[in-house]
Order: structure tokens, then C-alpha cells, then sequence
């Protein structure tokens, strides 16, 4: 399945990046699709999974998926199957 894109969701992830999570893909383990805005490297592609663990980058690109920003978005997840 592709990624279902969802309108765009404004976070900060843990280590106070802003982020964008802009799209769910119920059918891969890293399932919130979307950026992140880094010091220095500019904006990145990211992948988290349904904890908020951010695939191939540091702990400070994570999110916290039990803020209110992200908890219709976990809900929409889940769901989905993801």
C-alpha cells in the first residue's frame, strides 16, 4: 500500500526540531511519514515508527506520539493497521 498523506501535522520532535508529519504507510513498521528541520543539514526526510523512534537518525529527530499534536495522527495509525 502507499502512503496515505494526511494533512500536514506541525510538532517538535524530543530534541526540539521543528517537524512535519505528513503522511501514514500502514503496511511498514515505520509508519508516520514526513520532515524535519535540522540545524545545518536543513529539512530531511524521516520515517517513525508507532512509538516515535526516528529511522537512521539521532535520538533528538524522535517524537513523542503521546502529545496532543500527534494523537489524532497515532489514532488515524492504528487504525489503519499500523
Amino acid at each position: 500500500m502507499a502512503t496515505v498523506l494526511i494533512a500536514h501535522v506541525a510538532t517538535q520532535t524530543t530534541g526540539g526540531y521543528p517537524a512535519q508529519v505528513t503522511g501514514i504507510d500502514p503496511t511498514d513498521h515505520d509508519c508516520l511519514v514526513g520532515t524535519i528541520d535540522t540545524p545545518g543539514a536543513g529539512t530531511l526526510d524521516a520515517r517513525w515508527n508507532n512509538v516515535g523512534i526516528c529511522r537512521g537518525k539521532t535520538d533528538a529527530c524522535n517524537l513523542d506520539v503521546n502529545t496532543s499534536d500527534l494523537a489524532d495522527v497515532m489514532k488515524t495509525a492504528k487504525k489503519l493497521g499500523a
